[in-house]
């Protein structure tokens, strides 16, 4: 998540060939886990922006352009992240040769960003009313999440107060999109904001 924040302090957008002023994006990760979950702006996995932090042009390997080929995504050539990079896709934790940045566990981290820049951040699955919310008559979510579009928080428009959400499925490398976020497979879910 800094070095999300460095860049968007150094280029004052953030990482991403999405257009900016648009509505948020989420980076879902090349999981399973997380199909089906709706619609909404979200790609399947995080390279892109991995690709612009680390700036590189090309995928290690293969020679294929990133989103970054001639430094188009960071012009300064900063290497904003300095994750360990990893010869298979299967090594634990860091990047892997196909770009997609994982956690411990080899889940993929999962990215948002307020594209909008309105100061919040809705995450494609975290925005679900039967993830996120705690009551049926209040708009505060669970994890520091709120419902700004519904006082009762029946809507499935939970954001987070900032710029940035970063989290991954945890040691279970599962999530869903049923249960509240206290429970079963999403609550030991690791996630930035908490």
């Amino acid at each position: 998540m800094s070095a999300i924040s460095r860049y968007d302090a150094a280029y004052s957008h953030y990482p991403t060939v999405q257009t900016p002023g648009t509505n948020d994006f989420t980076y879902m990760g090349a999981n399973t886990a997380l199909t089906g979950i709706g619609n909404g702006n979200w790609l399947t996995n995080n390279s892109e922006v991995i690709a612009i932090l680390m700036d590189l042009e090309t995928y290690p390997g293969s020679g294929v352009r990133t989103a970054n080929f001639g430094h188009v995504k960071n012009t300064q050539q900063t290497k904003f992240l300095n994750a360990p990079m990893n010869s298979s896709s299967n090594s634990l934790p860091g990047v892997g040769p196909d770009l997609i940045y994982r956690d411990p566990w080899g889940n993929p981290f999962i990215i948002s960003m307020d594209l909008n820049y309105n100061e919040n951040t809705q995450d494609a699955f975290y925005k679900f009313a039967a993830v996120s919310r705690v009551t049926n008559t209040k708009p505060e979510g669970f994890n520091g999440l709120l419902n700004v579009s519904d006082n009762s928080g029946a809507s499935d428009d939970y954001e987070y107060h900032g710029g940035i959400m970063v989290w991954s499925l945890g040691p279970d490398g599962a999530a869903s999109k049923t249960k509240r976020a206290d429970l079963g497979e999403n609550k030991d879910n690791v996630l930035s904001w908490k």
